[in-house]
């Protein structure tokens, strides 16, 4: 009579076991709760100064901004005609505007003037005489413009809470734009919203 050999016999216990704790150990993870995502803060824009043309560029870059770095969608409640000072106090009309928007965090932007500063060199080149092919010195001038747009983002939390202050400075990526459409100020504008909305992520935490 054949008995079976100690090693394949334990090899043999071994795949049994295994196959039966299989089961409990999937049952298990089924069983313990998926952890739900932490909910976003809801935020609103209360207010927004400064001079038109920069702010009309500041505003849609924070808010698109915002929503790409994972803060939501920012409520702009602007038409509202509030100001951040009143909703932040402990008074009537913060009450009623609070009931009227409700969120976690609330939010004020002051758009300083931007800055905008000419520049003007020269560059030299030689070219050949179109008529008499004799090398010719060739004189262009080039204007550049470098802008910097400041910027504050007050924001609100509980009533009566003292606001948290960011302050950012964006300034233009490309300087050769012409100064008379202010666009140099406006990508400085633009440049300081992306400044300010990676700021409020980690105020807004």
């Amino acid at each position: 009579m054949r008995f079976p050999r100690p090693l394949a016999a334990l090899a043999g216990l071994v795949a049994i076991l295994a196959c039966a704790a299989a089961p409990r150990a999937s049952a298990a993870a089924a069983a313990s709760p998926t952890p739900s995502p932490k909910p976003k803060k809801v935020i609103v824009l209360v207010e927004a100064r400064g001079s038109a043309p920069e702010l009309e560029r500041f505003v849609p870059r924070f808010l698109s901004n915002a929503s790409d770095r994972g803060l939501g969608a920012i409520v702009d409640a602007r038409l509202s005609g509030a100001h951040l000072a009143d909703v932040g106090a402990a008074g009537e009309a913060g009450t009623e505007f609070r009931k009227a928007w409700p969120a976690d965090v609330y939010l004020g932007i002051l758009l300083a003037p931007c800055g905008i500063r000419r520049r003007e060199g020269r560059i030299y080149d030689r070219q050949s005489n179109v008529v008499s092919g004799a090398p010719v010195r060739v004189e262009q001038v080039v204007v550049t413009y470098d802008a910097s747009c400041s910027v504050s983002v007050s924001v609100v939390g509980a009533p009566g809470a003292a606001a948290k202050i960011i302050d950012v400075t964006g300034r233009n990526g490309s300087s050769e734009v012409s100064s008379a459409d202010t666009e140099a100020e406006a990508q400085a504008a633009e440049d300081a919203a992306e400044r300010a909305v990676k700021k409020l992520v980690s105020a807004v935490r």
